[in-house]
């Protein structure tokens, strides 16, 4: 297995350059894109996920809460709770809760759906018809995950708000207008756009990822599971470093 890393280490840098060289391609040479590809695209990766991305990030928001409520009632500083839940989870745990649920969720389906069309020789009859397969088939999924990705963000916050609500007033005397007031006054444009602008990096992540495992897929339908399985865990591992980058990258700037 380590004397695999070499190789995919350059597997994975070969296909960033090429993903790279095919972003300016894109604007010169629009129609090499599938663009009709792309509401379906949002349709299944944004609209489709919703339930479960806001399920999850509604039971975070409780969790939150609850520690909250455990750690800081011990203090007697229970007021804080608030506070606590929108810095954790608009700063944190928004963006990765997230980011890992659509690579899960989409990110095998982006990987099994390009390798399926790789195993049945489709990519090979685009590049025949002289289409890029970087290009028609990577930008659109990339450009629809980054799209959707931060507004399921945004979504997640408001319910994460919810489920701290609910959490602590049902275990403490704070009323709910306390909770709100308490709460709008930690919100701040840093923490908010602190974990929207590192969205559409995750996903870009979870599409590349996704996408160069796909086209990397050789064999038959067992080909197809392994590579999706593969696509999936190297998601969320990629998701995970990327946001403790830039968690680094925050605290170094003092946000």
């Amino acid at each position: 297995m380590a004397s695999n890393l070499p190789t995919k280490a350059t597997d994975a840098l070969d296909f960033t350059g090429r993903f790279a060289a095919a972003l300016p391609k894109t604007v010169a040479a629009p129609g090499s894109v599938d663009w009709r590809s792309l509401p379906r695209l949002i349709q299944e990766i944004g609209a489709d996920a919703l339930p479960v991305t806001s399920a999850a990030n509604l039971l975070v928001g409780i969790i939150i809460g609850f520690l909250g409520v455990s750690q800081l009632g011990r203090f007697g500083a229970t007021v804080y709770v608030p506070q606590l839940v929108v810095v954790a989870h608009f700063r944190e745990l928004g963006p990765l809760v997230t980011a890992i649920v659509v690579a899960g969720r989409s990110g095998a389906g982006l990987a099994s759906e390009i390798a399926t069309m790789k195993v049945s020789e489709e990519v090979d009859a685009l590049r025949s018809m002289g289409f890029d397969p970087v290009r028609w088939l990577v930008v659109p999924r990339c450009l629809a995950l980054a799209v959707t990705v931060p507004l399921l963000t945004w979504v997640g916050d408001v319910l994460a708000l919810i489920g701290g609500l609910a959490a602590t007033t049902a275990i403490t005397d704070m009323t709910a207008r306390a909770y709100i007031t308490s709460t709008s006054n930690a919100i701040t444009a840093d923490l908010f756009f602190s974990g929207i602008v590192k969205s559409p990096f995750l996903a870009l992540v979870i599409g590349m990822i996704a996408c160069a495992q796909g086209l990397a897929t050789r064999g038959g339908a067992a080909a197809v599971g392994t590579r999706t399985t593969t696509a999936v865990v190297l998601s969320i591992f990629g998701v995970i470093v990327i946001n403790a980058l830039f968690t680094l990258f925050f605290t170094m700037m003092g946000v």
